[in-house]
């Protein structure tokens, strides 16, 4: 029988790992959006309210939550039917403090921390492993104090690191990784993945079998890759109908070849992750659990699409756990693919 190797049938390679999400439906390259009506209304109002917002969310009983900084334009957000929360930091603040600690992503001191703005906190949160206290950590984070109250600084278990480990989804040179999604250019399918898995090797394998050849590898800076079917693996998408970015707060799944599906909550887009490899921008971070081998792996949302597994927390999955993902979207739109 020919090997299914899908969205659920995830593949083992390294790593795991904004843009305020916009997940209106409209044309991003060939990739279509989900439509998705919270966000098409938190994009509505946010745009109307220009500095007077810093950013929206869903909270846990499902309501579209806008934050706003005065209170004429909390009447404008329950007018349009929406929960508002009246908050100290505009978005440009936030977006000028996180831009400020994006110049030093990558140099000495950064490497295992992550940071973007968190809706929810009304600041940037900067993400310090706990036992990180050499001195040039210590230097980035007084910097990062020095921006003001917009900044915050939070301690926890451990740096994100790529995720690479043995097994049996697809292979390549004796790595494993997890698919993402399965897309479509011009007749041809592509596995979607991350793209520290496409840098190790250029042909991938499933159940003894071809898969497809590496067409596309970015990382760092990004974190995608896409490799080519040879046409002997059947690919599916098993649920997945959209490719989407959903609110920040909605409930997620991540499915990989090491830790199966595992749920969580979406943190907030942009984050800035610096892996020993190297940093990589406009990330996702979640609290789903991922380990190495789930590399690759799709961060998913009921029947929409939403990212590639890069990173995050090893070691186990307890409290205050991270994993960054890569947007999805960004890698159909490099190949010109739509999901199959």
């Amino acid at each position: 029988m020919t090997p299914l190797v899908g969205a659920a049938a995830l593949i083992t390679l390294p790593a795991l790992g904004t843009v305020p999400a916009t997940a209106q439906t409209h044309a991003a390259g060939t990739v279509r959006l989900a439509h998705i009506p919270q966000q098409v209304l938190a994009d509505q109002l946010t745009g109307r309210l220009g500095s007077q917002h810093a950013g929206s969310f869903v909270d846990s009983a499902g309501n579209l939550v806008v934050n706003v900084t005065s209170a004429a334009a909390a009447e404008q957000v329950r007018a349009a039917g929406a929960q508002a929360r009246v908050v100290k930091h505009g978005i440009k603040p936030l977006t000028a403090a996180k831009t400020e600690l994006d110049r030093f992503a990558g140099t000495a001191g950064t490497t295992g921390l992550s940071w973007g703005v968190d809706v929810m906190s009304n600041a940037v949160v900067v993400s310090v492993p706990k036992n990180d206290d050499d001195a040039a950590t210590k230097a980035f984070v007084k910097r990062a104090r020095a921006l003001g109250q917009t900044v915050q600084i939070k301690r926890v278990p451990a740096a994100p690191r790529l995720h690479l480990g043995p097994g049996d989804a697809i292979t390549t040179g004796g790595s494993r990784c997890s698919v993402s999604a399965i897309g479509v250019a011009g007749g041809t399918e592509y596995v979607m993945t991350a793209g520290h898995c496409t840098n190790i090797g250029a042909t991938w394998s499933a159940g003894g079998q071809t898969v497809g050849t590496r067409q596309i590898s970015r990382f760092p800076g990004d974190d995608y890759g896409t490799i080519r079917s040879a046409g002997q693996v059947q690919l599916d998408n098993a649920q997945l109908t959209e490719v989407g970015r959903p609110a920040v707060g909605t409930q997620i799944q991540k499915k990989g070849s090491t830790t199966g599906t595992t749920s969580g909550r979406l943190v907030g887009y942009d984050r800035t992750v610096n892996y020993q490899e190297g940093a990589v921008r406009q990330m996702i971070e979640t609290t789903a659990c991922s380990q190495p081998g789930d590399s690759g792996g799709s961060l998913q949302a009921g029947n929409i699409a939403v990212g590639i597994t890069s990173g995050g927390t090893t070691g186990g999955c307890g409290a205050n756990f991270q994993s960054f993902f890569q947007p999805l979207d960004e890698a159909m739109q490099a190949q010109g693919a739509t999901l199959k």
